[in-house]
């Protein structure tokens, strides 16, 4: 008997049906300020160490791809979340992305 071998699929976007992520470079981050990865857009490099968003995605990051571990942060109240290299979420609006102030390299 043959084994069947299906295509892996990420739970998010089996949940979804639509396709995965756009690419993001490996050692970046890359933030949206729409869901779906639309709007204006940002790169950070993990060679950067902490940055401050952009005005334009301060507290308004609509969706995003992880290319590094990176830790997420919110300042007032202080909160964190870490990503991985590979995580991406489509909208991320309504919940961190709504108060994410910056972006550090590494673990929380």
């Amino acid at each position: 008997m043959a084994a069947v071998v299906l295509p892996t699929v990420s739970p998010a976007a089996a949940h979804t049906g639509q396709a995965g992520p756009p690419p993001c470079p490996g050692g970046s981050v890359c933030f949206y300020s729409g869901s779906d990865y639309h709007g204006t857009s940002w790169e950070w490099t993990a060679g950067s160490g902490y940055r401050d968003l952009p005005p334009a995605l301060h507290d308004n990051v609509g969706s995003f791809v992880a290319g590094t571990d990176a830790c997420f942060v919110n300042w007032d109240p202080k909160e964190t979340r870490q990503v991985h290299n590979g995580d991406w979420r489509r909208a991320y609006g309504s919940d961190f992305g709504g108060r994410v102030d910056g972006v550090n390299g590494g673990t929380c």
